[in-house]
């Protein structure tokens, strides 16, 4: 059977366990594991998150949150952030270059610069561990026990870096009993091979401990097709896979509670990632001056049908046309990152609970990376980035009878981000030998006090201010050793160091009637730190810093369940006000283009949530879940915003006239979408498993998550949108009695819409030859405008997975 049979098997396998799940006997006696499973959605059982850093029920704390359980994460053979997002509307996450790692948006706030060196909108919280960088998302996604997408700003519990909202990845603990559990799973489309292990259980009453591991080795999902010109320093791959990668993953748990007044979760975690080929997905979408010979000589100098397909032209470099390059030439990508977390939770009093965390995170990627995917290859960038942080927190959480409680905490964070940056020329394509030859030095040093009153009004009513004060400090060093570019040794920056001292307030107002029932109305303030550009040469008379991100708002919600805990039904307003948002901008440095990142004036964001599930008493085994977001983001006031290179002026790059040549250089963009924002976002999903005997199951499960088109780069010009697309995803397993094995049919994005939430500027064609662009003009030059390149997510994956579990 063909792959594209074996999705349409899974489809149809979903309408026909969902159209029969009415027809199922309730009187159908559910053997045990099975049993526990199901009944769970409908027993009215609360979901308990961490939302405010306490265990609470889901249905009475005052933030718009999704979880998700480790049973959902599994269902989906859900291993990375982008299988997550189709779960949560509003979430978007964009493939980024090199060591920029995801560029996550939520709400259509999110980091759209590729710099290696500044932080996520969406800060990632791996348990308890606060990071702000791309690439650590690989590593928090195993073994996981729930994950909470917190969205809107949180600053009170989560501090700096997190004004759109926080990802916090929970991974699974020991628990009283022992448990061996090994899976083995093999993907059709990319030629994945994956197998994991997990060993966890009791040592002794006060000591448990837990393993897990995951390998992975896959060929890639898309090929490279491009049929290179040789005469320009460029050759054909010896190797057509893209993104080959092996990933090895290990994690370990010690959870120790010698008494009951003291608990110790120490954690553990590493990963070895390395790519051997073309990396990553990178196509056209958008060529306005087409794809074919450039004349007078005709030359091709974009290699692809300018869409996105499975198809990528990628020339490697002639080794000598290129100053020595590591690995022979060929593309490459080795990352190392490790994860430690040390909690320590003491009981001073009755009601009274000290917690101190601290945290340790190191990472270090060597990469080369192909600067331009076309059949004339013009840059190599051989390059590092070392990224350490070192972080202790402190929590007094109080738990008193009486009206009031209270939070208070201290946070102190010490880290170095280092970027080396080899921006390598094809001497044979006329670029220069050098372009770019630095070292980026960032130490970050930042110290935060926070707390928070919780005052019960009465016992349906709560009111909880809190604040939190951060101070944090930014140094950059650069070092130059490249003559082209300057000096040789040590630069002298015109802003090497940024400081910012924030208080961020917040209040909610809850109001609980009953126990199915919550109203709530919370105002949050929240920033981003500002930081360099540090992956571009900063020249003493060029200012390399951008300011802080700052977000004032509100929103207000219900959660409530009903028809006696049957439905879930959540729904929220917001409305945010963005100051100074950090956006990246693609700019003509000679002859290459230049990503750097700077501040716009602001933007609005406002809009609705809304989620329910379903899971009726009269069909034991069914569920149905659907969740839509509306948003409404747009810049607010942003003049003097770059223009497309190329653009014209009566295409809008009418702002910051030369006086010497009359042509513009900015354009005003109020009023325009913000870059990953599309309007509306929503999903719909069923799950239904039964028994079918000798204490087996069989489980059956289908989602279908939505977008509306949505912006791909700040310039905002025709052809830079991902349109509206819809993906599909099912499941099908046969599970055994007790859960002792499992056999599972699993498939994403089944009908294979290729999708792209990340767009760089580029002129490959008329530009590669003619050698520059005319910006702001009356007419476009004869380099004409730019091309819309994009990272292509992975398509298509069908999924046969085998687990065998043993415990006692």
């Amino acid at each position: 059977m063909s792959l594209r049979g074996v999705s349409w098997l899974l489809t149809g396998s979903v309408a026909l366990f969902s159209s029969n799940a009415a027809l199922a006997q309730a009187e159908n006696e559910y053997p045990q594991g099975v049993s526990e499973r199901l009944s769970a959605p409908t027993a009215g059982e609360p979901i308990i998150v961490t939302a405010r850093k306490r265990n609470e029920s889901i249905l009475k704390v005052p933030v718009v949150l999704t979880a998700i359980s480790q049973a959902q994460l599994e269902q989906y053979s859900t291993d990375d952030i982008y299988t997550v997002a189709h779960r949560v509307p509003g979430l978007l996450v964009g493939t980024s270059l090199a060591a920029n790692g995801l560029q996550i948006s939520m709400r259509g706030i999110g980091t759209t610069a590729n710099n290696a060196t500044i932080d996520n909108s969406i800060s990632l919280n791996v348990d308890g561990l606060q990071l702000s960088q791309g690439l650590a998302y690989n590593l928090g996604m195993l073994d996981l026990g729930q994950i909470e997408v917190l969205k809107g700003p949180q600053a009170l519990f989560y501090g700096k870096n997190s004004p759109a909202g926080v990802i916090s990845l929970r991974s699974a603990d020991p628990g009283n009993s022992t448990e061996f559990k090994a899976r083995a799973g093999y993907e059709f489309e990319a030629n994945e091979a994956i197998g994991e292990l997990v060993a966890s259980g009791p040592v002794s009453d006060s000591l448990k401990l837990r393993f897990a591991a995951r390998y992975s080795a896959k060929d890639g999902y898309f090929r490279n097709v491009v049929q290179a010109n040789t005469a320009l320093g460029s050759i054909d791959p010896a190797d057509r896979r893209v993104n080959p990668t092996k990933d090895l993953m290990m994690r370990g748990t010690i959870l120790f509670e010698p008494t009951d007044g003291y608990r110790a979760r120490i954690k553990a975690s590493y990963q070895n990632q390395k790519i051997d080929g073309t990396w990553p997905a990178y196509q056209g979408i958008y060529c306005p001056e087409g794809t074919g010979g450039v004349p007078p000589l005709n030359i091709q100098f974009i290699g692809d049908g300018c869409k996105l397909d499975r198809k990528i032209a990628a020339a490697w470099p002639n080794p000598e046309a290129f100053a020595p390059l590591r690995n022979g030439g060929k593309p490459f990508s080795h990352l190392e990152q490790a994860l430690f977390s040390v909690e320590n939770t003491f009981r001073v009093a009755d009601d009274l609970e000290l917690t101190s965390l601290s945290g340790l995170y190191l990472m270090e990627q060597k990469y080369l990376f192909l600067a331009g995917f076309a059949t004339v290859l013009p840059l190599v960038a051989d390059n590092d980035f070392l990224s350490n942080q070192f972080t202790q927190e402190l929590r007094l959480t109080s738990s008193y009878a009486g009206p009031f409680n209270f939070m208070l905490g201290g946070y102190y964070q010490k880290a170095q981000q280092e970027t080396h940056v080899n921006l390598l020329g094809n001497t044979q394509a006329f670029f220069p030998a050098i372009a770019q030859d630095n070292d980026h030095v960032i130490d970050i040093e930042a110290a935060s006090l926070f707390g928070q009153l919780i005052w019960k009004i009465s016992p349906e009513l709560e009111f909880a201010p809190g604040v939190r004060w951060t101070d944090e400090t930014r140094i950059h060093k650069q070092w130059n050793y490249a003559a082209s570019n300057g000096p040789i040794g040590r630069s002298v920056l015109l802003d090497p160091r940024v400081s910012s001292s924030n208080f961020s307030p917040e209040a909610t107002l809850t109001y609980t009637p009953s126990d199915d029932l919550t109203l709530f109305a919370a105002f949050k303030t929240g920033f981003k730190s500002g930081s360099f550009n540090g992956t571009i040469f900063a020249a003493p008379t060029t200012a390399a810093s951008f300011g802080d991100e700052k977000v004032i708002g509100g929103e207000a919600g219900v959660k409530s369940r009903l028809l006696d805990g049957q439905i879930n039904f959540n729904a929220a307003a917001y409305y945010y006000r963005y100051k100074d948002l950090q956006v990246g901008a693609g700019e003509i440095r000679g002859q290459v283009i230049i990503n750097r990142t700077l501040n716009a004036a602001s933007a609005n964001v406002y809009g609705l949530d809304m989620d329910m599930s379903f899971a009726p008493y009269a069909v034991p085994g069914l569920s149905v879940q659907a969740a839509l977001n509306y948003n409404h983001a747009r810049y607010g006031s942003f003049p003097n915003a770059p223009c497309g290179n190329g653009q014209t002026a009566p295409e809008g790059c009418d702002q910051l006239q030369n006086p010497v040549t009359g042509n513009f250089s900015a354009q005003d963009l109020a009023g325009e979408p913000l870059v990953r924002a599309p309007s509306w976002m929503g999903n719909f999903g069923i799950d239904y498993e039964m028994p079918v005997g000798n204490g087996m199951a069989v489980g059956v499960g289908g989602l279908v998550s939505y977008s509306s088109k949505y912006s791909l780069n700040l310039t905002n010009l025709p052809g830079f949108f991902q349109p509206a697309y819809a993906k599909v995803n099912a499941n099908l397993a046969l599970r055994g009695a007790e859960d002792a094995w499992e056999v599972a049919l699993i498939g994403n994005n089944l009908t294979d819409k290729l999708t792209s939430a990340n767009c760089f500027n580029s002129n490959l064609q008329n530009g590669s030859f003619y050698g520059g662009q005319i910006q702001g003009g009356p007419l476009p030059g004869p380099a004409g405008g730019d091309e819309a390149n994009c990272v292509t997510e992975r398509g298509r994956e069908v999924w046969v997975r085998f687990t065998v579990k043993l415990g006692s």
